[in-house]
Order: structure tokens, then sequence, then C-alpha cells
């Protein structure tokens, strides 16, 4: 392992060719574009939380039309264009991404023809709350949220990663601010139509960023805009991605719905609550680490685009490095706040400290696993992902059937976190044998288990006065991870300059 310290020392040396440099400049501006996005996001729900239980639920619902889109309507999604995009020469890039276009736009054409005739269908996406005539309103102006996101994932491919970026996290800025707006000057309009500001900010917010994000590609040298010719043309191996990929979206988007499911079927609206509460914790685990890899499959599909598989191995090196210390510093920093975050939650949760920590423990250990699926997209290979979600799938519903009679709420969150724990990391595994790069991390992964099993132990008995000891805690659990794991002060060092501003690669 000492040879994988020393590869990513090297390859963060100066002098980067000009692919790495935006590589690292957009790997550096996901993160901080990311991390100035939270607390806009945070503050949007206060504001609506504070409107009425109606308006958080308002925004709520509009998460799970976003989701329903890029499930369904939104053909194979970002990968698709980040896939193929660096492989085309420029003039191939403007007829590839027309034909794209027209074939999304016919398959949202038959789905929502299906639903203008069958309209009481839409209560198995959307519940059996609200009224169907308002879900195809905003059905119809789903090519809305296509569009965008079609425009950032052609400008992730082309590795314009700081406009990406900045058009998805101005969303999340730009609507805190007219809420906020809203709230002091506009409060009683807020109040009295709370559904109709927040679909309207929301679409409207779509529509002005995709023109600017059209702008921007326009500006963009990597495709030929003016003398490409306007043919129908998809590269080799289009279809066999994309419907790969589209299977990947609706099983992603069941097996997400499915625990909450199992658990109101079986349980109550209260096992529902607590169960909601103590996923929303440990999933700040993957939400933080996606931050830090969300640029990686870019990157990839860039690197493997020229058959730069030394650099796209050391690049991979460099992402899980990173991508492990986060893992660490999050899972062990929630598993010594285990206490202090029940008594913020209130009372009524004080008796859900030992699920919490298995839930924390398991999404911890499965998340570096994460990087099997963004592996296999890079080289579409997603169909084997396929197969593994369908045995999360069956193996969640085993276990479930099985610990949920025996254990209740925890059972479910243990056959919850075994499963996506036993699927993350065989997509891992799958991975290293279906890439052409290294894919080592398993002295870091051994390290990792031992050092969150050890924090986990010690949130479990030292409840009480965990709050006074979970910094020093911390501290060591970080020290003695990058000690075994073979991190070295030049590498530690380094990995840190990646994300600080760089006068060589400012303005890349």
């Amino acid at each position: 392992m000492a040879d994988q310290s020393v590869a990513v020392s090297r390859m963060l040396l100066p002098n980067p060719s000009e692919l790495r440099t935006r590589i690292f400049v957009g790997m550096r501006w996901t993160v901080w574009l990311s991390i100035l996005a939270l607390p806009f996001s945070f503050g949007t729900n206060v504001i609506l939380a504070r409107i009425a239980p109606e308006a958080i639920g308002t925004f709520g619902l509009l998460a799970v039309y976003i989701n329903i889109v890029a499930a369904f309507f939104y053909l194979g999604g970002d990968s698709v264009i980040i896939k193929f995009i660096p492989e085309l020469a420029p003039e191939r890039r403007l007829p590839f991404l027309l034909s794209y276009l027209l074939i999304v736009g016919a398959a949202l054409c038959l789905w929502l023809a299906l639903f203008f005739t069958w309209p009481e269908q839409l209560r198995y996406l959307f519940g059996n709350k609200g009224n169907s005539s308002f879900y195809l309103l905003i059905l119809y102006l789903s090519p809305l949220y296509i569009v965008f996101s079609m425009i950032v994932a052609i400008l992730k491919g082309l590795l314009e990663i700081r406009a990406a970026q900045s058009l998805t996290r101005a969303i999340n800025i730009v609507s805190f601010c007219i809420y906020a707006v809203l709230s002091l000057c506009a409060h009683q309009s807020l109040v009295l139509h709370y559904t109709t500001w927040v679909w309207t900010i929301y679409l409207g917010l779509t529509a002005l960023l995709a023109a600017v994000g059209l702008q921007r590609l326009f500006s963009v040298s990597s495709v030929d805009w003016r003398t490409s010719q306007w043919q129908f043309f998809l590269p080799s191996g289009f279809w066999k991605y994309l419907f790969a990929t589209q299977q990947l979206s609706i099983l992603g988007f069941f097996v997400g719905r499915l625990d909450y499911v199992l658990i109101l079927r079986f349980g109550n609206l209260k096992t529902l609550g607590q169960y909601a509460a103590i996923s929303t914790i440990a999933l700040l685990i993957p939400q933080v680490n996606m931050y830090f890899l969300e640029s990686l499959l870019p990157s990839l599909t860039n690197l493997f685009a020229t058959s730069d598989l030394p650099v796209a191995s050391e690049i991979f090196g460099v992402y899980m490095r990173i991508s492990f210390i986060v893992n660490t510093a999050t899972t062990c920093a929630l598993l010594l706040l285990t206490s202090v975050v029940l008594k913020i939650l209130g009372p009524q949760y004080t008796s859900l400290h030992v699920p919490l920590i298995i839930a924390i423990l398991l999404i911890g250990l499965a998340n570096p696993g994460a990087a099997g699926n963004i592996l296999l997209s890079s080289v579409g290979k997603q169909q084997r992902a396929v197969y593994i979600a369908i045995a999360q799938f069956g193996l969640y519903s085993v276990l479930f059937s099985l610990l949920w009679p025996v254990w209740h709420l925890l059972g479910a969150i243990v056959a919850y976190g075994s499963a996506i724990c036993v699927s993350y990391l065989a997509s891992l595994f799958v991975a290293g044998r279906c890439v052409p790069i290294k894919v080592s991390v398993a002295k870091e992964y051994v390290v990792f288990t031992l050092v969150a099993i050890f924090t986990a132990a010690a949130a479990f008995f030292l409840k009480l006065p965990l709050s006074l000891l979970a910094v020093p805690l911390w501290v060591f659990a970080m020290a003695l991870f990058l000690l075994l794991a073979d991190y070295r002060g030049a590498e530690i060092r380094s990995l840190i300059r990646c994300f600080l501003p760089n006068r060589r690669t400012r303005h890349a």
C-alpha cells in the first residue's frame, strides 16, 4: 500500500497535463460549490417548515416529482451523455445530442399519452393524495427538467465541471434567496399560495438556468456547433448502454421506496417516522462522500476516450484515497455524536440509540462500494449493476421477512444496511474485473472497517459522557486510520492541495 501512496503523491506533482488539471479543478469546484449550497438547501426547508407542514410537504412532493422524471422520463439519464460525449469527434457530438434528445422526447410523449389516457394510474407514483389534473400539468412541464439535466450532463462530459456545478447549485442558492425575500416581504402570499410559489420558483429557475447553460455550451469549442451535419446519429453500443442504464434508474427508484412501503405495511406511521429520522442521519454519509466522487465519472470517461489508462488508474486511486478519508471522517463523527443527535431530535427518539449506531455503521461500511457503479458506467458494463440491484432487492426482501418479526425497527435497519452493503461491495468487486485499470482498495477498506467498528463500540459503551469524549475519540480514530492505511505526510498535504485555490489552475 506504500506503493499506492507514492503513486498518488506522484499524481499530484506540479506540471500536470491539461486534462489532468481540468479533472482536479472540477473536483475542487464540485466540493466547494456543494458545501456552499448545503446551508441554503437546509435554510429553504426551515423557511417552508415554518410556513406550514403542508408547505414543506409540497416541497417533498417536488423531490418525488424530480425522482420520477429522472427515473422514468429522462431515458438513460446523465450517464449516457457523460459516457459517449468524450468518445466522439467534435463534429459528431451535436448530431448525437440531437438524436438522443429526439429519443428521450419520443419516450416522454409515450409516457404522457399513457397518463393522459389513464390519469388514475398516477397514484402509483405520487400516492393517493392530490389531484390527477395537477399531476398531469407538472408532468407536461417535465421537459424543463430534462433539458436542464441534459445541458448539465453535456458540460460534465466536456469536463466543464465548474459551469455544470454552478448551474446545479444555483437552484438551491437562488431558491433560498427568493423564499427568504418572500418570507420577509410577502409572507401572507407565501402562506396562502405556497403550492404555486414552490412549483413556480423551481420550474422558473430551471428554465432560466437551462438558458444560461445553453449559452455557456455555445461558447465551448469542443463541440462543433456550426459545421456539424444535422443527421440522425447514435454511437456504437448506444442502445445496450441506454437500456441497462434505464433498468438501473427504474430499479433504483423502486428499491429506494421499498423499505418505506414495507415498514408502513407491517408497522405503523410512528415506526416509519422513527425509521425516516434514522435513515436521514445515516444517509448523510453517502451524501457527503458524493460531493467528492461526483466528478469521477466524467473524469474516467474522458481518460478512457483517450486510452490514457495509466493516468485513469492513478486518478481513480486519488479519488479513492480521498473518499476513504471522507468516509472515515463522516462515519466516525456521526457514530460519536449519536447521543447528541438523538437529544436534538427530541425525547421520543432517545430509545433509538442502538438502531442509529447500527444504521450509521452499515451505511458507512457500504459506502466505499459506491465507486463500483461509477466504474461500471464508465466502461459501459452497467448491465452487471442491474443484476446486482436485482439481487439487492431480493436479499433485502428475504432479510426483512426474517428479521422484522423478531427485531421490528432494528430488523428493518439491519436488513436494509446489510443488503446495501453486500450490493455496493459486490459492484466494486465486479467492477474491478471489468475495467482496464487497477482497482486496489482492500487494505484501506479493512482498516476503515476496523476503525468504524471500534468507534461504534465506543459510541455504544460511552453513551452518557460521549459529548465530552467525541472530539478526542474522533481525532484518535482518524489518526489510527491514516497510520494503518499508509497515508504519509506528503500525500496528505498533496490531497489537501487538491481543494485549495491554485494559481496554475484557477482559470482552467
